[in-house]
């Protein structure tokens, strides 16, 4: 029961940090040549991993990431690669184990160079698969990927879970200013709150081109049919459609960079496209073992990556971060480009300015 009330609360609050102490942990009976796990200090997904690895014997190196899911820490700058690098050398675990392995989410792509952390530390560190659930099945593969584990899934529980975590607070905070301001309205602004969340998160993305416009006509909508079945007045029609703005602007403003979708919605250089350099390419397809979408394949006569679905392509980045040729770089439509050290340096906040990483 403990379990599932820090699950729920982690999930409501899940836009705030919710740190664990980072360090070194036991996974089932792990000796000096078990796995060697590496992933951010967010309370939630340490927990996740332990019931996913429930039977597997492993070590798990907490670094720190100020308490943010790895997505988000990595992208952000939070998880990094000194970060990482740091979290090797102090929790003990070089004096543990024989070898020095290691496996990070694939999502910490955008924001640890592993190259880097080979060069300052020795250890060679891979890309294991985008979900927890998914690494018993790796390790037990010798730590090789199949596609079903490297491509992002947002499926119906990922969109639950975001729509709590907007939803949650959001209600919360309106229910309770309302029930002093104006108690009649509270209960109807939270389950509107609701209602918009859910829409979004499970329908948002398949509303095409115009889906901010279309989805605020359909919200509006519903609330004056609501408000009028009601028998509101003009008062509490005008209160209908200023929440229900509210509301979906508040739902949909970092939606691209809150699910994992697509790429950042205020990334100032989002009209900017993916560009491959076959020259520099020597084939070792880290760009393939690290993109959420799948948007590389293996050629192997001549033995290259191949941009196959650049359509696909959330501009994430960390394909570029990656490669160890710089083979790969953001392009603009007149050709001007984002250098791979420029990537890897700087990374997006939530309003998709870069930043200096720590």
């Amino acid at each position: 029961m403990r379990e599932l009330i820090r699950d729920a609360a982690a999930t409501v609050f899940r836009l705030l940090p919710w740190p664990t102490e980072p360090g070194l942990r036991r996974i089932g009976s792990p000796g000096p040549e078990s796995p060697v796990l590496v992933t951010g200090n967010y309370d939630l997904t340490v927990r996740r991993l332990f019931r996913a690895l429930a039977g597997v014997d492993a070590w798990l190196v907490v670094a720190p990431s100020s308490g943010i899911n790895v997505w988000c820490a990595a992208a952000g700058g939070l998880l990094t690669t000194s970060r990482v690098v740091t979290a090797l050398k102090t929790s003990g675990i070089e004096d543990i184990v024989r070898h020095r392995r290691a496996v990070l989410p694939q999502l910490a792509a955008t924001g640890v160079v592993t190259q880097e952390v080979a060069r300052r530390t020795g250890w060679k560190l891979r890309f294991g698969p985008v979900y927890a659930e998914d690494l018993p099945r790796y390790l037990a593969a010798g730590m090789h990927k199949d596609d079903s584990m490297r491509r992002v899934r947002f499926g119906a529980r990922e969109r639950m879970e975001m729509t709590v975590a907007w939803a949650g607070p959001a209600s919360l905070v309106l229910a309770g200013l309302l029930a002093w301001l104006h108690r009649a309205w509270a209960l109807p602004v939270a389950v509107q709150t609701w209602a918009i969340a859910t829409a979004v998160f499970f329908f948002y993305d398949r509303m095409g081109r115009f889906r901010w416009p279309l989805a605020w006509l359909t919200c509006v909508g519903l609330s004056l049919v609501s408000v009028q079945a009601a028998g509101a007045q003009l008062t509490g029609t005008i209160a209908a459609v200023g929440f229900a703005t509210f509301n979906l602007g508040l739902c949909t403003f970092d939606y691209d960079g809150s699910t994992p979708i697509a790429g950042g919605s205020h990334f100032e250089n989002k009209v900017w496209n993916i560009t491959l350099d076959a020259e520099r390419c020597k084939g070792i397809f880290s760009c393939w073992e690290v993109c959420p979408e799948a948007c590389f394949e293996k050629s192997f006569e001549p033995r290259k990556a191949r941009l196959a679905h650049d359509e696909r392509c959330i501009k994430c980045g960390a394909c570029i971060v990656q490669c160890p040729e710089d083979a790969l770089f953001f392009t603009a439509p007149d050709g001007e480009r984002i250098e791979p050290e420029t990537i890897r340096r700087y990374k997006l906040n939530l309003l998709g300015q870069r930043r200096e990483a720590a």
